[in-house]
C-alpha cells in the first residue's frame, strides 16, 4: 500500500512490518530498527547472518508497526526492555551479535555494555547518541525544558538519499515528541557508559546524515572501552544507512565483521 493511503499517524511506505527471524548457529545476531522505523531497516543485517550461516533476529520494538498513538505511549525504557527480553533469549543458545540502526545502536550499546562477557560484537549504524543541530536537538530540548504536552510532528519523508528507496520506506507518517524526548535523554545519558562497552565494534554512518550527524562515530569511537573497533564513513549516504545508495558497500562492511567474529 502506498503512503498517500494512509492517514497521518500511521504507516508510510511499502512493505510489512513483521519481525524477522532466521535459524543458523552462533553467535546469533540479534538486530533493532530505528525511532518510528521498522525490521526493513535492518533486514540487510538478517541478509548478511543467513549468508554466513548465522541465526539472526530483528524483533518489532514495542509501539511501532502500528500506529503513532502506541508509539506515544511508551519510552526508551520500554524498547531497551524489550531488547533485554530478546537478548535473554538469544543468549541461550550462545554468545550473542548486537546491532542497530539510529536508535537501535542505543540499545546495542547499552545490552553490550550490560552483558560484556556474552556479547562477541557490536554494529552501529547510523548512531543516534546525539540528534543534528540545530535540527532536530534544539527544538526537543526546548520543549523538554518547557514541559509541553505531548503532540506528534509530522514527517515528509525518511532520511534517504536513494529516490526509489526513500518512497518505499516503511516507517511513520509522524512522530510523538515526548517519545523522542526519551530518546534524546537516553543518548547523552548512555555517552557518558560507553567506556564499559567491551566487544569488537563496527560503526558506519552516512556523511550526509540529516537526523544524527556523522560526527556522532567519531565521538562514539574514541568514548569506547573497546581497542578493537573501525568507523567507516560513506560519502554518499544518508541516515537509513542499509537501504541508500551504498548499501553494498554497507553489507561488505557487516558481513566482514560478522565473518571475523563468528570464525
Amino acid at each position: 500500500m502506498k503512503s498517500a493511503k494512509r492517514r497521518r499517524g500511521s504507516l508510510m511506505g511499502e512493505g510489512v512490518a513483521d519481525a524477522l527471524s532466521v535459524s543458523g548457529r552462533a553467535p546469533t545476531v540479534l538486530a533493532f530498527h530505528g525511532f518510528t522505523g521498522t525490521p526493513q531497516e535492518v533486514a540487510l543485517v538478517v541478509d548478511v547472518a543467513q549468508e554466513l550461516g548465522l541465526a539472526a533476529e530483528a524483533p518489532l520494538l514495542p509501539g511501532h508497526g502500528l500506529r503513532v498513538s502506541d508509539l506515544a505511549a511508551t519510552t526508551f525504557a520500554d524498547w531497551l526492555a524489550a531488547a533485554e527480553s530478546h537478548y535473554a533469549a538469544a543468549v541461550s543458545r550462545g554468545p550473542v551479535v548486537v546491532a542497530g540502526l539510529s536508535m537501535g545502536a542505543l540499545l546495542a550499546f547499552h545490552l553490550a555494555k550490560n552483558h560484556p562477557e556474552t556479547t562477541a560484537g557490536v554494529v552501529a549504524i547510523s548512531n543516534a547518541m546525539w540528534l543534528r543541530s540545530p535540527w532536530p536537538s534544539v527544538p526537543l530540548q526546548l520543549i523538554g525544558r518547557l514541559r509541553l504536552p505531548d503532540f506528534w510532528m509530522g514527517k515528509a519523508a525518511p532520511d534517504l538519499g536513494d529516490e526509489e528507496q526513500r518512497g518505499v520506506h516503511l516507517t511513520y507518517n509522524a512522530q510523538p515528541i515526548h517519545a523522542a524526548l526519551s530518546l534524546l535523554k537516553a543518548g547523552h545519558e548512555l555517552s557518558e557508559q560507553l567506556h564499559r562497552v567491551r566487544a569488537p565494534t563496527l560503526l558506519l554512518h552516512g556523511a550526509l546524515d540529516a537526523v544524527a550527524p556523522v560526527q556522532n562515530a567519531f565521538r562514539v569511537a574514541v568514548r569506547l572501552g573497546t581497542m578493537d573497533k573501525r568507523t567507516v564513513v560513506f560519502e554518499r549516504s544518508r541516515h537509513i544507512l542499509t537501504r541508500d545508495v551504498e548499501r553494498e558497500a554497507v553489507r561488505a562492511e557487516i558481513r566482514a565483521f560478522l565473518q571475523r567474529i563468528s570464525a
